[in-house]
């Protein structure tokens, strides 16, 4: 028979045993870096998760953490009296909490007018240069214009407005309009097909590997915002009437350093197709064409924010999403551009924060947990599948994002715009991704060398111990790197001699 002190001692035990599960099921998630997004809206824009013209939907996306290297916090603000809005009748340069609490502003205009004041755009241009990324978007003609069409860089890189300085924007109706529109189940092109789950595919501007490729094949990436966890992103939502995103000559962003710092400007990252049809809707005949649907500029090159502009909101609200099984991989395609965006506009310390945050979780998760390190495990291999396994939550192109901004500023600045293609687990010499893989993987083996998963810590460690094996890791990883890049360098050499000498005997 067991006794009250036996029985208490036992749940004792339970207890602590439970306690000790919670602390190895949350240890990956304590040092998950805290990304703070403000989303703007007016007009007839909503939050409502039922709403025809809300984003309910869409956030949530960003609500529901599949990351365990960030969180999300997502802040809701309306120009007026919009519903479901965490702050209503917001201004910019006098908010309840201020811009700079904020990592990103996300700006969903609806409204044609009235211009915002000067007082506003000169708060969120600060905002911009500080670092803080912007994601702005409005429609047709000059719906949006009144919250994004005057706001420096993002005038320039989506048509907001007649007379601005990207240009015209596309009309609502007639044959010159963007209409994206693709047949459902129903035949016939109406109104209701942007509610359906047929999406319009989209073409992502191809970044080639200049040092891969053959006759027959050339390797290229997407940018980082169209680069999925299964593949490229290329599915959007349709509409009869999208807006279209644009990017100023290299002499414009050249003669305006003001505005591009270091002489870096935005690109279309991606195209959209109109097919040539007839709506039975009102809308009538619309040409065939292309036109930017998506357009990005890495500020972060030049030491202020992160831009990204939609050629439509018409790709996040309700509207267009509610004809979609979640779970079909079409959704998932659009669920990840949504949270890419997310991920890529994060300034450049958050940047760091996700990096340090993804390699210290890996430490306590599987496999990783269970590898003898310093006992002989490549560093190669080691990163291969420490890439994979944060490229099953994100993509891969985010991990390129936060090695190369790990680089030296030289380097860095170099290879930033050249693409990291996918693993290849065949001999690296002559790839870049042979530093994504070795970085990473010194990386790991540097914190695994300080936290061992037998013996783990009872509770998170400084970041900034964290962040400085990181950093010891890189540098051995870019020690790997160069000594891989000079073992083939020789080789190219020995190959040489042995060709020039069969060349000279025949």
């Amino acid at each position: 028979m067991i006794d009250d002190r036996t029985l208490s001692l036992r749940r004792s035990e339970q207890a602590l045993f439970r306690h000790e599960l919670d602390v190895a099921r949350l240890r990956p998630y304590w040092l998950r870096a805290r990304v703070r997004i403000l989303v703007v809206t007016d007009a007839s824009g909503s939050f409502d998760s039922t709403a025809d013209f809300g984003l309910g939907r869409a956030l949530d996306e960003l609500r529901n953490d599949p990351w365990w290297w960030v969180r999300f916090e997502v802040v809701t603000a309306h120009r007026g009296s919009g519903s479901s809005a965490d702050h209503t009748h917001f201004r910019f340069d006098a908010p309840p909490v201020p811009l700079a609490g904020f990592d990103q502003v996300w700006l969903f205009g609806v409204a044609r007018t009235p211009a915002l004041p000067a007082g506003e755009v000169a708060a969120i241009r600060a905002f911009m240069d500080a670092g803080g990324g912007v994601f702005a978007t409005g429609d047709h003609e000059d719906l949006g214009a009144a919250l994004s069409g005057d706001l420096p860089r993002v005038n320039a890189m989506r048509r907001w407005r007649a007379g601005g300085p990207a240009g015209t924007p596309p009309p609502q109706s007639g044959p010159t309009r963007h209409d994206t529109s693709r047949q459902g189940a129903t035949a016939g092109y109406q109104f209701d097909d942007q509610s359906d789950d047929t999406p319009q595919r989209i073409s992502p501007t191809r970044y080639y590997d200049p040092y891969r490729f053959s006759a027959l094949i050339r390797r290229w990436r997407p940018h980082p915002l169209l680069c999925g966890r299964g593949g490229v992103l290329d599915l959007l939502p349709d509409h009869m009437h999208e807006g279209e995103c644009v990017a100023p000559s290299a002499v414009q962003v050249a003669a305006d350093p003001g505005i591009w710092p270091g002489g870096y400007g935005p690109e279309v990252i991606a195209g959209a197709r109109v097919e040539e049809h007839t709506n039975t809707d009102g809308h009538g005949f619309v040409g065939g064409r292309t036109f930017g649907v998506l357009s990005a500029y890495d500020g972060h090159l030049g030491g202020v924010g992160r831009i990204v502009t939609d050629a439509t909101w018409h790709h996040w609200f309700n509207i267009n999403l509610i004809g979609f099984d979640t779970s079909s991989t079409p959704y998932d395609k659009i669920r990840n551009y949504f949270q890419n965006v997310a991920l890529w506009l994060a300034p450049p310390a958050k940047q760091d924060a996700m990096f340090c945050a993804a390699m210290y979780g890996l430490v306590w998760l599987q496999p990783f947990n269970e590898l003898q390190i310093g006992r002989g495990v490549p560093l190669l291999p080691l990163g291969f599948s420490a890439v994979d396994a944060i490229g099953r939550r994100s993509s891969q192109c985010i991990v390129n994002d936060w090695i190369l901004a790990q680089l030296p500023v030289l380097l860095r600045t170099e290879l930033y715009r050249r693409p990291l293609p996918e693993p290849d687990p065949l001999p690296l010499s002559g790839g870049l991704e042979s530093i994504r893989e070795l970085v990473v993987g010194a990386a790991l083996e540097s914190l695994r060398e300080q936290f061992d998963p037998f013996d783990p810590p009872a509770e998170a460690p400084e970041e900034e111990l964290v962040a400085g094996l990181i950093a010891r890791g890189v540098a051995r990883g870019m020690d790997a790197v160069l000594e891989v890049e000079q073992r083939g360098l020789a080789h190219c050499r020995e190959t040489l001699v042995l060709l020039e000498k069969a060349r000279s005997d025949c």
